[in-house]
């Protein structure tokens, strides 16, 4: 991470396959969303979890929309909330991915020892963060699994930013070349051009493919345009302070390493899956698969919504 302003987290964009399949998938990524984010669901498959995406910095839960519509089609239910970005403190986050979640309420039809529907947590970037904290408070009782894409993952106890400034081999350098400072512990990108160039470097190229023709080129900009289009300041709170949880969560754990992520360090990522005894699996690209690979991705979590497998992915 590079220093000068507080902390920042690494966000959405994606990484590419061919522009035929990672273009397509792609297309909605400024599609509709309400303000409390993007929700979809279809008729669950029996005892299906409920996918919770949650997104990183500077975005909102319509940077999912890819991998929503993935899961939709599988007949998943799934949510992307909108975090607060400019309440950053951990309570506030996770306060927004419980309520996401949905109650612990009573339900035979689904969990018959009488608790809700399981849930499968997804952190990407800054949003594995909050994503931890939500699955210690839930508990092995309703987390059917933690997901951890391109994510920073915490310590207990420990602020975050603490641990950037001690392994600087955590971040990759330049991912927020740019970026600007606001009141407080915020910061912006003050315009598309500066995070095109910094934090989406490289998304179009993965989403055209190489060689790509005029035609393909220029959809996969007119996706990194739309992704960029709803970016929005940032509050860092969350880094400043200590992990509120005493030990890692006792839920499966899974880490999804992006092969040739431009923000979050992939050996870093690695390590930190090592740390925390999580199953790794490898997606080829960048920091955001959700938008170049979401068909890899929502397979994946769709695997995990209905208890199966992790077969390898690409």
């Amino acid at each position: 991470m590079t220093g000068g302003h507080g902390g920042a987290g690494p966000e959405p964009a994606g990484p590419a396959g061919s522009t035929g399949s990672a273009g397509a998938d792609a297309a909605g990524v400024a599609g509709a969303a309400t303000s409390g984010g993007a929700e979809v669901t279809g008729a669950p498959p029996p005892g299906a979890a409920r996918v919770v995406l949650v997104h990183g910095a500077w975005h909102r839960g319509v940077s999912w929309a890819p991998v929503a519509r993935v899961l939709e089609r599988s007949g998943v239910p799934v949510s992307a909330p909108d975090l607060p970005a400019e309440r950053g403190g951990y309570e506030e986050q996770v306060a927004a991915v419980l309520a996401a979640a949905g109650p612990d309420l009573p339900d035979a039809a689904v969990q018959p020892e009488g608790r809700g529907r399981p849930v499968v947590l997804v952190g990407h970037s800054l949003g594995g963060l909050a994503a931890t904290v939500a699955a210690a408070r839930l508990g092995a009782g309703r987390v059917r699994a933690l997901v951890l894409v391109g994510a920073l993952v915490p310590e207990p106890g420990r602020p975050q930013l603490d641990r950037l400034r001690s392994d600087t081999g955590l971040m990759v350098p330049g991912y927020d070349a740019g970026v600007r400072r606001g009141e407080g512990p915020v910061t912006f990108w003050p315009d598309a051009s500066v995070a095109t160039s910094g934090l989406y470097r490289g998304v179009a190229d993965e989403l055209a493919g190489p060689g790509a023709a005029a035609a393909d080129r220029a959809e996969a900009e007119r996706l990194v345009t739309a992704a960029v289009a709803q970016l929005r300041p940032q509050d860092w709170s969350l880094l400043r302070e200590p992990c509120p949880i005493e030990a890692w969560p006792g839920v499966r754990t899974v880490s999804v390493v992006c092969s040739d992520d431009r923000v979050v360090d992939p050996a870093g990522s690695r390590r930190e899956a090592e740390r925390i005894g999580a199953e790794v699996v490898e997606i080829p690209g960048g920091h955001f698969p959700m938008l170049t690979r979401p068909a890899a991705l929502g397979g994946l979590l769709a695997d995990l919504a209905v208890g199966t497998g992790l077969p390898a992915r690409s």
